[in-house]
């Protein structure tokens, strides 16, 4: 009977340890699968960071560009309009030289050294 006492205490006590054993090891494993997904996460966020931060740098450089063009083109604009004015005023003195040349009228004085009275008509 002691016999059978002691058997059934070491079968409870085999259990028992099994159980516990199991227990921590998946406690262990979670744990270890944990730190090597944080890991391999955290590489990738580093490798996609990277990518990302060298288009952004491409894309900033490409923004100044345009940016540059932009006021280079907004210059152009300016002085096209200066040009577009002084060429607008230039027209409208030669209109104004045509009707002066077309609707001119000239006066004759003819110097004869004798005193001519004007005809008040």
């Amino acid at each position: 009977m002691d016999q059978d006492l002691l058997e059934a205490m070491r079968k409870i006590i085999v259990t028992e340890t099994k159980k516990i054993v199991q227990q921590e090891t998946r406690k262990i494993v979670q744990e270890e699968t944990k730190k090597i997904v944080q890991q391999e996460t955290r590489k990738i966020v580093q490798s996609e960071t990277a990518k990302l931060s060298a288009q952004v740098k491409e894309n900033t450089q490409i923004l100044r560009s345009l940016e540059s063009n932009k006021d280079i083109q907004n210059a152009r604009m300016d002085r096209m309009q200066h040009d577009l004015a002084q060429l607008t005023g230039c027209c409208k003195k030669i209109e104004d030289l045509e009707d002066r040349y077309i609707h001119h009228s000239h006066r004759i004085v003819i110097d004869t050294s004798e005193a001519v009275e004007k005809d008040a008509s």
